[in-house]
């Protein structure tokens, strides 16, 4: 069993959903299988239900949005260092754009975003705070915004190397 559940990790590592352990992609099913919790409701709250954030964006005005970047590649930093980016955006329509929710994917990333509504014309900010402490070679993190413009849901990507173990010598 400790060999299947070493393949199964490894496996998941290999594609990119392992990456850290706190994120909630870890105990994601691999690709073509599917695993269904047990005794799922069946009310409005179960798992036909879409998020409420999701919800939210769809039930809103819809209006576009531009974005001046959707990914960044900040290099290599050695382990300890916080990198910090700042995705901006353009409400290119009609109607305020609001951000309902921003998620990183994973604990060692925190966003922080326009949370009042962005008038037609103006723009907002998705800012992406990555603490590579611990995270030693390739990481590819994501920031998922969900808001009121056609697609209602984009993912921003943070990319890089970090050099060695926080407190090691380089």
């Amino acid at each position: 069993m400790k060999v299947f559940a070493y393949s199964f990790m490894a496996m998941l590592a290999a594609a990119g959903m392992a990456s850290c352990k706190d994120d909630a992609s870890t105990t994601s099913a691999a690709a073509g299988t599917s695993v269904t919790p047990a005794a799922q409701p069946s009310t409005p709250s179960g798992p036909n239900r879409l998020p409420e954030e999701l919800e939210r964006a769809q039930s809103m005005e819809q209006t576009s949005v531009e974005w001046v970047s959707e990914e960044f590649n900040y290099g290599t930093v050695p382990a300890g260092t916080v990198v910090t980016h700042r995705f901006r955006f353009k409400n290119t329509g009609s109607a305020p754009l609001t951000l309902t929710n921003v998620k990183a994917s994973c604990g060692c990333t925190t966003p922080e975003w326009s949370k009042d509504p962005v008038a037609p014309g103006a723009e907002g900010f998705v800012e992406a705070k990555f603490n590579s402490t611990g995270r030693s070679g390739a990481n590819n993190k994501t920031i998922t915004v969900t808001g009121n413009f056609p697609e209602n849901r984009k993912v921003l990507k943070l990319t890089g190397m970090v050099q060695g173990e926080a407190g090691t010598p380089q």
